[in-house]
Formats: C-alpha cells, sequence, structure tokens
C-alpha cells in the first residue's frame, strides 16, 4: 500500500531562511554588547544606574573571562553558518537539524537561567537581554516546527539531556569565577577612599554582593562598613549604622548625603565627581 507524505507547512518550507534572519539579527545585537564590553562602553539607552546598566556590569556578563555575550554571538553566527550551508556539501544534509536541534537547545536553556538572574536575582529589566531571549526563543521554535522529526520521543529526551548539561555547567562556572577588577573600578575605590565615600550593607544581603561584584577584586579597597556582623536578617543592627539612619541595604554614604541601593561604576563616579576618561575605559587585565 502506498502512502502519500504530507506536503510541507509554509514553515518547513522557510525554515532554514527565518533562522538565518533570527540568528543575523542575534549576531548584530550580541556582537554589539560584545564590543561594549571589552571597550567598557555603556550600550546606546543604557542610563547610569539604570536596569539594562546594571544587568550588563554584573558578574554573569562575564563568562570563563570573556563577554557572555561573545558567547551568544558564537551560538547565534553558528546558527547562521547552518542555517544557510547548501545541502550539498558532505554530511549537511545528514546532519545540519540534529546539530541545529542541539545548540539551539543548549541557548535556549542557557537564555532561561539568564531570564530568571534578571528577574528573581537582578530584578532589573533589559531591553538588550529581552531581545536575545525573544531571538532565541524563536530559534527554537521554528527548529521544533521547521523541521519533520521522526521520533519526538527521542527529540524531547534529548532535550531535557542538553538543557541539564547546560544548566549545571553554566551554574558550576558561575559559582566559581571571580569578576576581574577593571581599570575604572580599581581608581575609583581609590577615589572613594579618598572622598569617604562607604558603603553600608550585611553579608548575607543579595544586592550587597550584586554591589560588590561590580568592583570585583577592587572591592577590598573600598571602604565598607558590616551592618549585620553578629548574625543574618533580624539581628541587631550596628551602632554605626544606625547612627547614619541606613534603612536599606546596600546604602552609600556620600558627602553627608545617603544614596540607598545598588549604583553602577559609572554612577558612583558621578555622585562622587570622579572623571571617567578615556583611559579608564580600557578591558581589565586577564
Amino acid at each position: 500500500m502506498a502512502y502519500l507524505q504530507q506536503p510541507e507547512s509554509w514553515l518547513q518550507q522557510n525554515s532554514r531562511p527565518i533562522l538565518g534572519g533570527l540568528a543575523g539579527l542575534g549576531s548584530l545585537l550580541t556582537a554589539y554588547l560584545t564590543f561594549n564590553k571589552l571597550t567598557e562602553r555603556s550600550a546606546a539607552f543604557c542610563t547610569a544606574d539604570g536596569g539594562c546598566d546594571l544587568v550588563l556590569s554584573s558578574k554573569w556578563a562575564t563568562f570563563l573571562g570573556m563577554p557572555t555575550a561573545a558567547l551568544g554571538f558564537l551560538g547565534f553566527a553558528g546558527i547562521l553558518v547552518l542555517a544557510i550551508l547548501p545541502a550539498t556539501l558532505p554530511l549537511v544534509k545528514q546532519w545540519r537539524w540534529p546539530v541545529l536541534f542541539g545548540l539551539v537547545s543548549s541557548m535556549m536553556a542557557f537564555e532561561m537561567y539568564m531570564l530568571y538572574l534578571m528577574v528573581g536575582v537582578l530584578q532589573q529589566f533589559c531591553l538588550y537581554c529581552v531581545t536575545s531571549i525573544v531571538l532565541v526563543v524563536g530559534l527554537w521554535l521554528v527548529t521544533l516546527l521547521g523541521h519533520r522529526w521522526l521520533d519526538w520521543g527521542r527529540l524531547i529526551f534529548s532535550y531535557i539531556l542538553i538543557s541539564l548539561f547546560t544548566l549545571v555547567a553554566t551554574i558550576g562556572v558561575y559559582a566559581n569565577q571571580v569578576p576581574p577588577a577593571s581599570r575604572l573600578a580599581t581608581e575609583l575605590a581609590a577615589h572613594l577612599r579618598q572622598v569617604n565615600g562607604t558603603m553600608y550593607g550585611a553579608h548575607w544581603c543579595p544586592h550587597c554582593l550584586e554591589q560588590k561584584e561590580l568592583f570585583g577584586s577592587a572591592f577590598k579597597q573600598v571602604p565598607y562598613v558590616e551592618c549585620s556582623p553578629n548574625g543574618g536578617p533580624g539581628s541587631p543592627t550596628a551602632q554605626v549604622c544606625l547612627d547614619q539612619g541606613i534603612r536599606s541595604y546596600p546604602t552609600w554614604v556620600i558627602n553627608d548625603k545617603t544614596y540607598p541601593g545598588v549604583k553602577s561604576l559609572e554612577a558612583l563616579a558621578a555622585l562622587t565627581d570622579f572623571d571617567v576618561d578615556g583611559d579608564l575605559l580600557a578591558p581589565p587585565a586577564p
């Protein structure tokens, strides 16, 4: 008995051009963010101390010593190459879609972790990060629905394994890496000592940890007062913090004025009249 093969849907017929378009946009976006990270420039529409600025300068903006955006660029560029390679090349017809599925699935798991960090940990909104997440979700859907997969059970099992491996590797890297100190962080820390700009915080405060990580290893030179030296949340507040009227962590006291909340390096430079010249915008030393 002969069986009629179902005609390809519009998405299946155009999946490769769509993947190429989405991957091309992602490559441009992540290349731009990588350039800004390497030169320590602020991305367009990222105001000092804004959500985007804080996310792009957090510890999670670096992965294994390179900008996280560069990792995204490699992923998007890989998908772009796989989408445009002609099927006449050896092994391309056989391996194009399995490799695409593996790469996109890994990127999907990574971006979901980034979304969790942005919303659940940093509690900030970053337009560039959201755009990257949307592009990856689009790539994943097109890869999933734009090809005739013969064994959906095996596909789902593969996706679970790839996602688990990606998450474990990602969390492990971030848990063990120490962000390097940029020249801006080092010079700003010295300037804060000169003007007696002091951070008040608590060792158990996640936003205090976020603030410290913006300085990297240079934070040990920043004037800091521990407001919870005798325990965790609910423990007695240090008297020096009560005298300063500290009500939330972290809080900066600069020229007898209080500034609560996490501050980007650029925002602290502005608050302390620190001149950020071009020489200080060099990448951190490896």
